[in-house]
């Protein structure tokens, strides 16, 4: 203790003297939160406890067991009252003193910081989602194969064995045309009322027809603007849209069927001249042989849609491509015009596809297999980690390497799963008293510290046989899953924690870092521990863990430079200009180290540029 002595005190007397410490002076715990309330707020505050001389022997007494009570439960450096709320006032009755008892009912502050710290409702991408679509559409990949090849194996006598549709079918097609026509009546309704393009970009329709119409209108709008020069209005916004429509599947599929009827009509034209040089029964017979071409019922909104309000968004469609083709380097274009509007930052054509990676990583989560993943920065990690949380049956532990990222992390998963987070860093630590904990989350030594308890402390939970929302639930049996965040932390100041919480989790783990510069040998340790572990357990073959390294990574950070230069005026003035990253470069760099130009990251600027 630092000794702090008052200076001629006013009537002096005997007895012990005021102590400042970190460790809070010895007193006597009579409710579960006497210890906590008696810790100081912050590693740099000070806890000042007084003795009176009155008391005498009996507060010495008092001070050897009350030492012993605070060596033994949960010390933390945060009070506990200052992450407490009022909440309205409790009522009880005493039926000795025969009186009403009021009492402040408190809450923990902690769900409403990671409220309102978390990321806007809807910004949270749920992998799960996407993963199961990819799924079905593998699925319907496999079964479409399958058919295909059994239609190849049964061709012959097809016809023989075909059977009539029967009324069920019949009728339940002509329900489901039925109910897609009124879905695109709603649709239609819904767009001829939207008149602005962020508007419509906004909008959304139920029906891929729809979908085609909303491009469309888009489409014409961005097109007027432009030819009426508006502000903001550029070619590059018109391809934009251009680009997104016809990347559509069914825009494809009309378009294609619009073509063959057209072809089909120019054929059956010139047959017609032909059959009147020949005979009538020749031309006769040529007529009974040939089909007429029919457009499906898409493709006939389509062709409707295109002549409505007289050809109105043919001529746009038409002139958009003109734009297009009128590029003499539509690549120079795209480079230099267009830089943040090239996939995957269209702003009309944006869709999130699983790279295979990702997909072999979502496969071993599935069955259960450790992982370690080496992938640079924005390369899409982090959606493998939320994967982990939303398939795992019980708890995730969520080792992160710094407080700042718990709490980041904490908040967005708050939102995400709606609550039932625990925290554990060196300064808080806060579970949900209501229930089980679906995402633990916290930095190594202060996660090892909540789950071993640290100096054999029993902890409030055990003390009064209530749970804490500051007292942490012990043991490593609890999780189901284990998230190593920024791995490469195993070198760090708390690798050692890092490293014993790996070892004492019995649970599948997924490894993710972006500069892993030894994979094979930290996959080669992991998978040791991790067959450690299924040894001890069950009587089961070795359990490779699965290694996936991606090396691409998608950037368009222009970097900048400021530099001075001297005006027509002869004054010093400030300009940036684009500093490119072979300006770090040398001539012995670029014949000696090979490895350096294949980490040079690039813009579209910065290509073009070169």
């Amino acid at each position: 203790c630092a000794i702090i002595h008052k200076s001629n005190p006013p009537n002096p007397t005997p007895g012990p003297i005021k102590c400042m410490s970190f460790v809070p002076a010895p007193q006597k715990a009579t409710t579960a939160g006497s210890t906590n309330a008696s810790n100081s707020n912050g590693p740099n505050s000070t806890a000042v406890t007084t003795v009176p001389a009155a008391a005498g022997d009996a507060a010495e007494a008092e001070t050897e067991d009350s030492f012993i009570t605070s060596r033994t439960f949960d010390l933390y450096w945060v009070d506990k009252t200052a992450l407490m709320y009022k909440d309205g006032f409790v009522k009880t009755y005493n039926r000795e003193e025969k009186r009403s008892i009021f009492a402040v009912k408190q809450k923990s502050s902690i769900p409403m910081i990671l409220r309102d710290m978390a990321p806007p409702e809807g910004s949270i991408f749920d992998p799960a989602k996407k993963w199961d679509e990819e799924k079905e559409q593998r699925k319907k990949a496999a079964q479409t194969e399958a058919l295909v090849e059994a239609k190849e194996k049964k061709k012959s006598g097809a016809k023989k064995n075909s059977k009539k549709q029967s009324a069920a079918d019949s009728i339940k097609e002509s329900n489901a045309a039925e109910k897609v026509k009124k879905d695109l009546e709603r649709d239609l309704m819904k767009l001829s009322n939207l008149k602005t393009l962020k508007i419509l970009q906004d909008a959304s329709c139920d029906t891929p027809l729809g979908k085609i119409h909303r491009m469309i209108k888009m489409l014409h709008l961005a097109l007027s603007a432009l030819k009426e020069g508006a502000v903001g209005a550029s070619e590059a916004e018109v391809l934009d849209i251009l680009w997104a429509l016809e990347e559509m599947p069914l825009f494809k599929s009309c378009e294609a069927e619009m073509a063959a009827e057209k072809a089909s009509k120019k054929e059956a034209k010139s047959d017609d001249k032909k059959s009147k040089k020949d005979s009538k029964k020749e031309s006769k017979k040529d007529k009974k042989g040939k089909d007429k071409f029919v457009l499906s019922t898409d493709a006939k909104g389509f062709k409707e849609l295109l002549k409505d309000s007289g050809d109105k968004f043919k001529d746009t469609l038409k002139y958009a491509r003109k734009i297009m083709t009128g590029k003499d380097d539509i690549i120079t274009f795209q480079l230099t015009h267009m830089p943040d509007r090239l996939p995957p930052l269209s702003r009309y054509n944006r869709h999130f596809k699983l790279e295979p990676w990702q997909c072999d990583i979502l496969t071993a989560i599935d069955e259960r297999r450790s992982a370690v993943v080496c992938a640079p920065t924005s390369s899409g990690k982090t959606l493998l980690s939320t994967y982990t949380c939303k398939k795992a049956d019980g708890t995730v532990l969520f080792v992160l390497p710094s407080e700042a990222l718990v709490w980041q992390i904490a908040a967005t998963y708050y939102e995400f799963f709606r609550g039932n987070v625990t925290i554990a860093t060196d300064l808080i630590t806060f579970q949900e008293i209501s229930g089980g904990a679906q995402v633990y989350i916290g930095t190594p030594r202060a996660v090892e510290k909540c789950l071993i308890k640290a100096r054999a402390a029993a902890g409030e939970e055990m003390k009064k046989g209530l749970r804490e929302f500051m007292i942490l639930d012990g043991g490593y049996n609890q999780f189901d899953y284990l998230v190593l965040d920024e791995v490469h932390t195993l070198n760090g100041p708390e690798g050692d924690a890092l490293q014993r919480i790996i070892r004492g989790c019995n649970c599948p783990f997924l490894a993710l870092s972006a500069t892993i510069g030894n994979a094979k040998q930290l996959q080669a340790w992991l998978s040791e521990v991790r067959n450690e572990h299924v040894a001890a357990l069950i009587d089961a073959p070795a359990e490779e863990v699965l290694l996936e390294e991606y090396f691409a990574r998608f950037i368009n950070l222009q970097r900048w430079v400021v530099v001075e230069s001297e005006g027509k005026d002869g004054k010093q003035k400030m300009k940036m200009v684009k500093l490119h990253p072979v300006a770090a470069m040398t001539p012995e760099r670029l014949k000696s180290e090979p490895e350096l130009i294949a980490a040079l990251s690039m813009t579209p600027a910065d290509m073009i540029n070169l």
